[in-house]
């Protein structure tokens, strides 16, 4: 038997078609990051609130990364995941943004324009 050759055409399509078919795979690696507009939590506890994307299909670059100071807690970037997007028409790679709170109190702030509220209980 002989060895299947690709012509100089079909190269090019065979690459960019295995492309394709490994993008959506690399936009769901890792966990699935939930959007959580409204948190309650106790002072001390962290949780996830939200998926921080940078261009669709890519993760973004750590100085990206833009965070508010907030006065109930802090927020720290976490594990590398994947968010569902409008903007991006479908599932895009992101980071983790926790919400550790340290003090009592409401606040409502925005990330990437999308509204957030926290409530810190005692």
């Amino acid at each position: 038997m002989s060895a299947t050759r690709l012509s100089p055409v079909r190269l090019p399509t065979t690459f960019a078609l295995l492309a394709l078919l490994a993008s959506p795979l690399a936009a769901q690696s890792g966990p699935e990051i939930k959007f959580r507009d409204k948190v309650t939590v106790s002072v001390g506890d962290s949780v996830v609130i939200y998926g921080y994307r940078g261009d669709c299909g890519a993760l973004p670059a750590a100085g990206d990364i833009d965070l508010p100071s907030l006065k109930t807690g802090t927020l720290s970037t976490g594990r590398d995941g994947f968010r569902d997007s409008k903007r991006c028409k479908g599932k895009t790679p992101a980071v983790e943004i926790i919400f550790t709170a340290t003090t009592p109190g409401r606040e409502k702030f925005e990330l990437q324009g999308d509204g957030i509220t926290v409530r810190v209980k005692e």
